[in-house]
């Protein structure tokens, strides 16, 4: 594997947009449909290719690849990017930091550094200096009260904060917090208890985390770890406002936490997007906005808001990206031949460095 990105981006032609690339043979096709807006957003979208040559790039509303980077090998499809570098995980232990121009940033070989951890689901910066990952984590465990073994193993999540040169500044399992024997289930789901998949950091500098198998998002005290409150599950009364199998926690631009709400049980096979708001201990739903059934994503998937009244969607196991108005109508959709886990939206600055 290349530890170099190779950039297939040129100097743009035009000013307002960037000049189309032409991909590699071996690449995504994107047929797009535009419904009620000529112009559904004046940005691109960041998405990652895994399966055979690595690829991060960006499309634009017309589907056009405009940003294009590529490896020589398979890479995960752990990354985020930011206004003036994107961060990934090239496999479970390792990071790359690199910027639009396609210049490596940041090798880190974690285990070289002496993280002896495997990242995977969410690497975020917490800070300009820091990373804030999710981690398998395993120990040995007597599960026989819940119906286990007396030497058994539990497969489970943590969470790790580190910089650059590889000191860890923080770590946070989930067995800290939550004692495995209290989960009648734990046995049934002791090779993946909790399954967290995606983290970010509130505005107050604590820790939000999404527990798929919980239907959960938890918010962790930065500082010792602590619990400061859980949403979801048998705490939500009104059945509209439960989520199943959520996926991409986060802030959105209404200052709201936000998730992609799968939707996978039995009784509902919808997915959606679903923001809320807590308020003094009271957690409001602030919006919802449903896909079709046939954008139906019973894993992977994320929402991220566009601007005041559009939010792009990523329905992974439909091979679609749909951008929608708060209302629900459906403004732009991108059918593709391949599963993205996300798609994230680039302001036009972004890629100003391009032109």
């Amino acid at each position: 594997l290349s530890i170099f990105f190779s950039l297939l981006a040129v100097l743009l032609g035009c000013e307002s947009s960037l000049k189309p690339i032409v991909p590699p043979q071996d690449f995504p096709v994107f047929t797009i449909h535009t419904f009620h807006d000529s112009n559904p957003f004046d940005g691109y979208i960041a998405l990652r290719k895994i399966k055979g040559s690595g690829a991060q790039f960006a499309i634009n509303s017309k589907g056009d690849v405009v940003y294009l980077e590529t490896t020589d090998s398979v890479i995960s499809r752990v990354f985020r990017p930011y206004s003036d570098e994107i961060i990934g995980l090239v496999d479970k232990t390792r990071l790359v930091k690199s910027n639009y121009l396609g210049d490596t940033i940041l090798d880190m070989e974690l285990d070289k550094l002496g993280i002896y951890r495997q990242l995977h689901h969410e690497i975020i910066e917490d800070g300009k200096v820091q990373f804030l990952a999710i981690t398998h984590e395993s120990t040995a465990l007597d599960l026989s009260a819940r119906g286990g073994e007396i030497n058994d193993t539990l497969n489970f999540d943590g969470l790790i904060k580190f910089n650059p040169k590889g000191k860890v500044l923080w770590q946070w399992k989930l067995t800290d917090v939550l004692d495995p024997l209290s989960d009648p289930e734990v046995v049934k789901y002791k090779n993946d208890w909790g399954h967290a998949n995606s983290v970010a950091v509130d505005v107050d500098g604590n820790y939000l985390v999404s527990f798929r198998d919980f239907n959960q998002i938890w918010k962790l005290n930065r500082i010792d770890g602590g619990v400061l409150w859980k949403y979801g599950g048998d705490n939500i009364i009104n059945e509209e406002d439960r989520f199943y199998g959520q996926h991409a926690i986060h802030l959105n631009m209404d200052g709201d936490y936000m998730i992609f709400d799968n939707g996978n049980v039995p009784n509902r096979k919808t997915s959606r997007a679903l923001a809320f708001r807590n308020e003094e201990g009271s957690f409001k739903t602030t919006l919802k906005i449903i896909l079709p059934d046939s954008l139906f994503s019973w894993k992977q998937g994320s929402v991220y808001q566009i601007d005041r009244d559009k939010f792009l969607f990523c329905s992974s196991m439909r091979n679609t990206l749909v951008v929608t108005n708060r209302n629900g109508d459906i403004l732009w959709l991108a059918e593709t031949d391949t599963e993205f886990y996300r798609a994230y939206y680039l302001k036009p600055e972004y890629l100003s460095v391009l032109r």
